[in-house]
């Protein structure tokens, strides 16, 4: 809608909705010609069971697997992703509705929490930026990463028919995941950002880059050794706190699962609502009141529930995504092997 206009529609007769017989009002826009209704708002349009998406929410934020959760709520796992996913891109809005007018005004420590999709083979990093006093989870990216460690024979070969298929993840995307963080946390920073991380060396170029792609910001970096003890007196710990979590909360996280996430878009999906959970519904201390992160920060007066999170849908016209969560909204992430077979299929059918 251009601005200093006024939005103008006219009611255009009712339907009955076939799984409970509801009616509901049906609407013409005056400016497009569509039509819409009041379930248009809601976030569980187009869906038969709608109390399932906030139990789906529920499970899936407590340590169940896709799978699990099926047979708890007798559905297929099918569904239950295709769920998880509505609710990741929900929960990303939700995020940036938030903290749309907000500034950041304390330290914030950032981390790459490491973990797979599809097989070992394709690790990449989850980069995290937490805050120091409040533990508030702000945001979040990515960086695909190459196997290292030992490996035997067959598996370096493995390695090497993988990325000579599908190519070799850039070696600097620790450096742009974490550059596009940064950028996410200067631009709420009313002054110099306080920043704390470990000695990755690629957090130095990535504040490099951020501080020349911005003149005239400033940041304050502090790095604490990894093998520091991990304790609440560690300038890291709001940020091990997170990476405990996630490993805690997430089936597809956890050591020697089998649960592990077949693409980075699911793993990424997860992740959104975890954020949304750890900041408004959990409370921060197990053992303290019912504050939560997002009260410490002052941005809500009250723990919130997944009914009130989902209480209404919300559009990605009316909330400014950060450009890194664009392409998490769009579900442009996607596993190497998985999109080399797409490729493949694609050029199979179109012709």
């Amino acid at each position: 809608m251009p601005k200093g206009r006024t939005w103008h529609w006219v009611r255009d007769g009712w339907f009955t909705r076939p799984s409970d017989q509801r009616r509901f009002q049906r609407f013409l826009c005056r400016h497009c010609g569509r039509r819409f209704s009041t379930r248009t708002y809601s976030t569980t349009y187009w869906l038969q069971r709608r109390r399932l998406l906030a139990e789906v929410a529920q499970h899936l934020s407590n340590g169940t697997a896709l799978r699990q959760a099926g047979r708890i709520l007798k559905v297929p796992h099918a569904t239950v992703a295709l769920h998880q996913a509505r609710l990741g891109r929900h929960c990303l809005l939700f995020q940036s509705q938030l903290l749309a007018d907000s500034q950041i005004k304390e330290p914030v420590v950032v981390d790459g929490f490491e973990t797979f999709e599809y097989s070992q083979y394709f690790p990449f990093h989850v980069n995290l930026a937490v805050g120091q006093d409040s533990w508030f989870l702000y945001a979040f990216t990515d960086s695909p990463l190459r196997r290292k460690g030992r490996m035997t024979p067959r598996q370096k070969e493995a390695r090497q028919n993988f990325e000579s298929r599908l190519g070799r993840p850039d070696p600097k995307a620790v450096e742009t995941g974490m550059a596009e963080l940064l950028e996410l946390l200067v631009d709420r920073s009313p002054g110099p950002l306080k920043l704390h991380s470990d000695e990755h060396p690629a957090y130095l170029r990535s504040i490099r880059r951020v501080l020349r792609a911005r003149p005239g910001s400033q940041i304050d970096h502090r790095r604490t050794p990894s093998k520091e003890a991990r304790t609440h007196a560690n300038p890291l710990f709001a940020v091990n706190l997170t990476d405990l979590l996630i490993r805690h909360s997430h089936a597809n996280h956890r050591r020697e699962t089998i649960a592990f996430s077949k693409r980075r878009m699911g793993a990424i999906e997860r992740l959104s609502f975890f954020m949304v959970w750890r900041n408004c519904i959990k409370r921060r201390r197990e053992k303290g009141g019912p504050e939560t992160t997002a009260m410490k920060v002052g941005l809500l007066d009250r723990p919130l529930t997944w009914s009130d999170i989902l209480k209404r849908r919300l559009f990605p016209i009316q909330h400014s995504l950060p450009r890194a969560w664009q392409t998490y909204y769009e579900k442009r992430v996607f596993t190497p092997i998985l999109g080399d077979q797409q490729r493949v299929h694609d050029l199979k059918y179109a012709f």
